[in-house]
């Protein structure tokens, strides 16, 4: 069973490769901050004096800070707050990822000429070393 098809992989490589992801990343990292922060403060009304106490820890929790100043005290909180630490985890290692990739994409372009440019003297050197041969046949 294939995860992501053929097709997938490469609009995703196009994606990172462009940064085009980086917004929709922000975006989604902003609406999971929201959703959890709201959701986490209606299933906790104990654990937060204010709605934006709950934001405030949601924002923290998405961003891998977590200091621990406010929590979620209730089952289901907690349920959110590990969906939202494994978001945060999973969207900073993207984030990571398509920094890597900028950057390998960049090198690899432009290095790219370089590797035209070697196999040019590779090709070259094969034509001198066959003359040479050649020369040597003669001469002897």
């Amino acid at each position: 069973m294939q995860f992501f098809s053929e097709r997938r992989l490469s609009m995703l490589n196009r994606a990172v490769a462009s940064g085009r992801i980086l917004p929709y990343l922000g975006f989604f990292t902003l609406v999971i901050t929201l959703i959890s922060g709201t959701v986490v403060w209606i299933l906790t009304p104990s654990g937060f004096d204010t709605f934006g106490d709950a934001l405030w820890w949601a924002a923290q929790t998405v961003t891998t800070v977590g200091y621990g100043d406010v929590v979620p005290t209730s089952g289901a909180g907690r349920v959110v707050a590990f969906v939202v630490m494994v978001f945060g985890v999973g969207a900073l290692s993207l984030l990571t990822a398509v920094v890597t990739a900028a950057f390998v994409s960049y090198q690899q372009r432009r290095l790219g000429g370089d590797a035209e440019r070697q196999q040019e003297l590779l090709e070259a050197l094969a034509r001198i070393e066959r003359r040479l041969e050649g020369l040597e046949r003669r001469l002897s």
